[in-house]
């Protein structure tokens, strides 16, 4: 279908926004309307969806009145003209709409904005309780998928200036490749920066704008764009106040119990769960510095946002190194999730994807992690608990009274065998019981969570290769993608081994 001529015009101006439009708008309105003595012209307005039927390039309906004389002095056409199908113009090769339309259906906590004319836009992304959500520039760009890459569908000179123009700025964005297969879309992400790096685009360089089809948008992918964007820019707007407040971490492992409220620094939610689980770490390493006995582990998190901190925080991959003191060729760490049937059901599915990358992590550095599907053991404590000696609490997920996080360490014999029942209870009703190895406990996890082992170990496989930094890459100096690529390449290993 051939665009009308105003919705050209419109990217031509660079009037592709409400927002922007008006502005021209509402002051012709008043100029003609000094000219021609009407007043009702100076008192036009121009409701947003209104603007989107007009600027949509596909509308048949013509304004009227007013609104129609303002366009054709703003414009030099008559409205006539104005909507109806331009010489020579096409539709736009990259199906704005539907892209949208599939992002936003398939993946409700995103939704892409793509103002009229496209191909670049915002992509909207929100969280659900632990992160605050976020938005980043966008651009779509038609692609043709050969073997392992998805290669540019010839641009156009504008759309090689386009594409530069996108890339130049120094902020967050992703290229979204376009391919229409039967009927449906392949949508292939990469973060502009990449591609920034690789180079500028012009008619020689196609290649280094070339996306891997291991970036191919899905829930694996999308699930870690989803977490690590908004870990990543909540980090960064909260930098200042993290480095200037570090001293409350060392002041509070002075003290036997802390529970410090949020209200006590101005943090983000993503800077809020980046200094509780940063005392959490210190504290538990400091309490067990001592221990001789093999400690086990509670740990709170149940869905993928929660989880997520396991595969980007650097001092969480420290922590988990650090542990692996305990390790011997007789014992290892167990570690236990509670993730209630309940839980996992009203899960999306990235995020489970994400859950089970966590686990999988904690699999790979040689712990034994153990779930227990019943929900009254949701609210126990993270511990760790040396059986007959000491149980040492650090809690960040969830915790009650809006602290950043709440710790202590007791002896005292009836909380010692609390939590020893707890974790016997765990062994007891084990969701992974029977299953002798990471490989089988991580296939069975993979079945409780609801999601397919080939495809799963197939896309960690193939992802892994590339690596995730092509695809989206931290800038805080406080997250790192090297143990999640570490961690898909063993997923990915799985399946060949068996």
């Amino acid at each position: 279908m051939r665009r009308t001529l105003f919705s050209l015009l419109l990217k031509k101006q660079n009037l592709t926004t409400w927002e922007v439009f008006c502005v021209p708008y509402t002051a012709t309105g008043r100029e003609l309307a000094r000219e021609t003595g009407n007043r009702r012209l100076a008192t036009v307005s121009l409701g947003r969806t209104t603007f989107d039927r007009w600027s949509s390039g596909s509308w048949y309906g013509r304004p009227r009145g007013e609104a129609a004389q303002i366009l054709e002095r703003m414009f030099g056409h008559p409205v006539e003209v104005l909507f109806s199908p331009a010489p020579d113009a096409s539709e736009s090769p990259v199906a704005v709409g539907s892209v949208a339309t599939q992002i936003g259906s398939r993946w409700p906590s995103s939704s892409m904005l793509i103002p009229a004319g496209g191909p670049a836009g915002t992509w909207e992304i929100t969280g659900r309780h632990r992160l605050d959500g976020t938005s980043a520039a966008v651009h779509l760009l038609p692609v043709i998928r050969r073997g392992e890459e998805a290669n540019p569908d010839d641009l156009s000179q504008d759309g090689q200036r386009d594409l530069e123009g996108f890339l130049r700025p120094a902020r967050r964005g992703f290229i979204v490749g376009v391919e229409e297969r039967r009927g449906d879309l392949d949508l292939y992400v990469r973060e502009a920066a990449s591609a920034r790096r690789s180079g500028r685009p012009g008619p020689q360089s196609a290649g280094t704008l070339s996306i891997p089809s291991a970036y191919l948008l899905d829930d694996l992918t999308y699930g870690i764009v989803w977490a690590l964007t908004q870990l990543d820019d909540g980090l960064l707007a909260d930098d200042q106040v993290l480095d200037s407040e570090r001293h409350l971490i060392s002041t509070y492992l002075s003290l036997p119990r802390s529970a410090p409220s949020q209200l006590l620094v101005d943090l983000t939610a993503a800077g809020s769960s980046w200094m509780g689980s940063a005392f959490c770490a210190q504290h538990i390493q400091q309490e067990l510095a001592n221990a001789t006995e093999v400690p086990t582990f509670w740990t709170r998190e149940q869905s993928g946002e929660e989880a997520a901190p396991w595969l980007f925080f650097k001092h969480k991959l420290d922590y988990l190194q650090a542990l692996t003191r305990f390790h011997s060729a007789s014992t290892q760490t167990v570690r236990v999730f509670c993730l209630p049937e309940g839980e996992v059901a009203q899960s999306e599915r990235y995020e489970r994807v994400l859950l089970l990358l966590a686990i999988a992590l904690m699999e790979r550095v040689g712990i034994r992690v153990r779930v227990i599907p019943k929900p009254e053991y949701s609210e126990v404590d993270g511990v760790a608990l040396v059986p007959g000696q000491q149980a040492v609490v650090a809690n960040w997920v969830r915790v009650p009274g809006g602290a950043l996080w709440a710790a202590g360490s007791t002896s005292t014999r009836g909380d010692l065998r609390t939590y020893a029942a707890a974790f016997a209870d765990a062994q007891g009703n084990d969701v992974l019981s029977g299953a002798a190895d990471s490989a089988s406990r991580l296939r069975a996890l993979c079945g409780y969570l609801g999601l397919g082992w080939d495809w799963l170990t197939s896309r960690c496989r193939s992802l892994g290769e590339y690596g995730v930094a092509g695809l989206v890459r931290p800038r805080s100096r406080l997250l790192t993608v090297n143990a999640l690529d570490e961690t898909l390449l063993f997923l990915g290993k799985l399946t060949s081994d068996q």
